[in-house]
């Protein structure tokens, strides 16, 4: 049996060949052309292998949509459970090559563990895979928006300002228009559409946030607790406890930083408007926390609840824990 590692950046995607012989690397490019090459690359091993990749949201979809396309057997793993198999091998080097390897073994354990075909990837609806599509480009045409604004406040020349006024114009019709496509997308599926409603009933998070928490997340099934959730969106506390040095507890920020920054706003006003996060914001603010460090707990809590509500199907209640109490 061979097994196939895959660790994926926005450009490239290095692939590690796992068998009974020696490792073998390769480096391919994140394009349609580079998934072709791959393809070819992978043909001779094909009858008997397994390919593993973490889910790391839009850079990996095209390539897992790839795989399932040409009928390989794929697993979409959890990223936390790599990085812990990856400690478990106390693995030191941290380069695209050595984790591919590491995801590779990872993959060659769930074999040897007889749960590998437990574990193979199920593609969602088209209607999901374009909503994760459509979010990063609202993302990406908001971000132009802001620099063609910041553009049009440090430019005197009244032609330039007449082009820059233009783009920015240009800019909000098309905001307009993909809003309207995920809205389309969004209703065509009836999971998405109860998904959104799920996430909507909590205090504090707008269609626009729970369509990119449905985007960015991913698919819940592959985490099993709350703590993988946070830890995957890198809003899970560190401890930095070394020597004399005095103990410091920060966020990891190793995730998936495009779901962090869409749960800042919507922590804002759930502060605000969610009874429940505002008195964890306030208990914190009591303790001597620094506003920052209650903002993210409220972010952390937001995120928590949306896992919770969609795993569940049951609609947010804020008087939840006080009916269960009594």
């Amino acid at each position: 049996m061979i097994f196939f590692g895959i660790d994926i950046s926005k450009l490239t995607f290095d692939v590690n060949v796992v068998s009974e012989s020696k490792p073998r690397h390769k480096k391919f490019k994140n394009t349609p052309v580079g998934l072709e090459e791959f393809l070819k690359f992978i043909k001779s091993y094909i009858s008997q292998s397994y390919f593993c990749m973490e889910a790391t949201g839009v850079y990996g979809m095209c390539l897992a949509q790839f795989l399932v396309k040409n009928k390989l057997k794929t697993i979409v793993a959890n990223p936390y459970k790599i990085k812990n198999y990856s400690r478990m091998k106390m693995n030191r080097n941290k380069t695209d090559k050595a984790d591919s390897l590491c995801i590779a073994n990872y993959c060659k354990s769930l074999y040897l563990d007889k749960t590998i075909e437990d574990n193979i990837y199920k593609p969602k609806s088209k209607y999901y895979q374009r909503l994760q599509s459509l979010v990063t480009r609202l993302e990406q045409v908001k971000l132009l928006q802001n620099q063609e604004a910041n553009h049009l406040e440090s430019t005197l020349d009244i032609i330039t300002n007449k082009f820059i006024k233009t783009t920015i114009n240009q800019l909000n019709k098309q905001i307009k228009s993909i809003e309207k496509a995920i809205k389309n997308c969004v209703s065509k599926d009836e999971n998405l559409s109860n998904e959104v409603k799920l996430l909507i009933s909590i205090n504090g998070i707008s269609y626009m946030t729970a369509w990119a928490i449905l985007a960015y997340l991913g698919d819940v099934s592959l985490f099993e607790n709350s703590g993988q959730v946070t830890s995957y969106a890198g809003l899970n506390p560190r401890i930095e406890d070394s020597g004399t040095s005095v103990n410091k507890t920060k966020l990891s920020k190793m995730g998936n930083k495009r779901l962090r920054k869409a749960l800042y706003m919507p922590a804002v006003s759930a502060m605000q408007h969610n009874p429940l996060l505002k008195d964890l914001y306030n208990r914190l603010l009591a303790k001597g926390k620094p506003k920052k460090v209650a903002l993210c707990a409220v972010m952390r809590k937001l995120l928590v609840l949306s896992y919770g509500v969609i795993k569940s199907g049951v609609e947010f209640d804020p008087g939840y824990k006080k009916q269960k109490a009594n």
